[in-house]
């Protein structure tokens, strides 16, 4: 039979750089908004060994002249996620990511902003191995100037929580 999704969800990506990318300048801002909701949702059945993922991704990344990085990354579900009878050797992985790199420094701020939660779930049958993560990062180069760097991650009911960033030292 393989695997069989029911769901209203899918991938919420965003990735690219913002305005403001000028070279050697201190720019403006990139920012992404990310949703991912079903009311039930993604229920998963597999009865065969299988590999399935459902990512919502959040990327901002600035070589140079980036002022500020902003991610608000949502993944939400009233029942689920749900895994019912998966073989042995199935995965499933459910993930939340929000990345800000900032590679040369002097970027002012870095604050990401992510949840993954559900109000029941997630419910998992089987004896297959489920994973649920919530992940933020900020990363920032050695510049002596780099600013603040915030990050809150909200794993409730499922998920990594990520804890909260400190200012950038040199």
């Amino acid at each position: 039979m393989g695997a069989l999704l029911i769901s209203g969800t899918g991938g919420a990506d965003a990735v690219g750089p913002g305005p403001g990318l000028v070279a050697g300048a201190n720019g403006g801002s990139q920012s992404n908004r990310c949703d991912t909701s079903s009311a039930i949702g993604p229920v998963t059945v597999a009865a065969t060994p299988t590999e399935i993922s459902n990512e919502t991704d959040c990327v901002n990344y600035a070589e140079s002249g980036v002022a500020e990085q902003k991610n608000r990354c949502r993944t939400h579900s009233v029942i689920g996620p749900i895994t019912v009878a998966l073989a042995p050797g199935s995965e499933v992985n459910n993930r939340t990511n929000c990345v800000n790199v900032s590679k040369s420094g002097r970027v002012s701020k870095q604050t990401n902003d992510c949840e993954t939660t559900s109000v029941v779930g997630p419910i998992t049958i089987g004896p297959g191995e489920v994973n649920n993560e919530t992940n933020c990062a900020n990363v920032a180069g050695s510049d002596p100037e780099n600013g603040k760097q915030r990050k809150s991650a909200d794993g409730a009911k499922n998920g990594k929580s990520g804890g909260q960033g400190g200012r950038q030292k040199p």
